[in-house]
């Protein structure tokens, strides 16, 4: 055994922990990082903004474990950046738990054991339950896949429907995710975790795991903005995943009038934004583009729901952003 438990030989892990404004939660994301039973990883510390003293004190009671290294930066890094830099490292896989989540113990044996197992993967992930600020169970995710390896189409597959996979059950080769770009998409703000995910699946098998081993922390403000500020990433992501299919899993393409009306779906979304900030003449104008995209998505709630909240007033507005919370 190494100094600090690891197994000789075993391969290194690269975790990144990604810091914002966090300092409750950021020792219980550390903490479940040293009380895995595999050993033998490495912890980089990445502050947003930083060094702050909320974060600097919860993390100084760590630095004296020679795995671990808190890197503040003075910059703006934004969400996928400050991931980017979590991830640097030489390990043989790299993983990032954000800063208010936790893993279960087991969490790193089971994944480093399973790619370990299948050389071709490209990464592995599995189920996680949603967990209060007071670290309370809730719902757990679904388990799409059997226990296993399955191959690129079979996963991207279910992927193009929607992320079912949280950021904190995720281990990646590193080599696969030097292939896929080495970092995370800063084009995609809110839904960065889920451009990788189809960007390394379009390349390699990926692994799954049925088990629910790591929570990820709901906060008020995150159900609302589930409902909110994500339509311009989705929008994005209809023709960036279209190129990566085109190029890796042609198969997979959508016919040309899918993706105009996914467009035009995600565009009407962008007008229910438009309304909830009070952008009514916004909001006109993406109904506008909603409807020369696919005329079809005028006869859709959303869209109704964004004519009455153009046209009805404040209170009207208010009303319908509500709803969406």
């Amino acid at each position: 055994m190494t100094s600090n438990g690891a197994a000789d030989g075993a391969p290194l892990v690269d975790v990144g922990i990604p810091v914002f404004r966090r300092a409750d939660w950021v020792a219980e994301a550390i903490e479940s990082v040293i009380g895995q039973s595999y050993g033998n990883w490495r912890l980089t510390i990445s502050e947003d903004r930083g060094p702050t003293q909320p974060i600097v004190r919860a993390v100084e009671p760590y630095l004296g474990d020679a795995r671990i290294r808190y890197l503040p930066s003075e910059d703006s890094l934004g969400i996928p950046r400050n991931k980017s830099i979590a991830s640097v490292g030489e390990g043989k896989y790299v993983t990032v738990l954000d800063d208010d989540d936790i893993w279960m113990d087991g969490w790193l044996a089971r994944r480093v054991e399973l790619l370990e197992r299948n050389p071709a993967c490209g990464m592995v992930c599995g189920g996680h339950f949603d967990i209060t600020p007071d670290r309370q169970q809730t719902k757990s995710s679904p388990l799409l896949f059997a226990e296993g390896v399955h191959s690129s189409a079979d996963f991207v597959r279910v992927l193009m429907q929607g992320n079912f996979i949280a950021t904190s059950s995720v281990l990646v080769r590193r080599d696969a995710y030097v292939r896929a770009g080495d970092r995370y998409d800063t084009a995609f703000i809110h839904i960065n975790d889920y451009e990788l995910w189809l960007r390394l699946g379009v390349l390699r098998p990926v692994g799954f795991l049925v088990v629910h081993d790591s929570g990820y922390r709901i906060h008020d403000i995150q159900r609302q903005s589930r409902m909110h500020e994500h339509a311009p990433d989705h929008l994005r992501l209809i023709d960036h995943l279209d190129a990566l299919l085109a190029q890796n899993l042609p198969e997979l393409r959508l016919p040309a009038a899918t993706r105009r009306r996914r467009k035009a779906d995600a565009v009407m979304s962008t007008a229910l934004d438009a309304v909830g900030r009070d952008q009514t003449m916004l909001a006109v104008r993406r109904i506008a583009a909603a409807a020369r995209l696919d005329p079809r998505t005028l006869a859709t709630r959303r869209a109704a729901a964004a004519v009455a909240a153009t046209v009805g007033g404040r209170r009207v507005r208010e009303r319908i952003s509500a709803m969406r919370s």
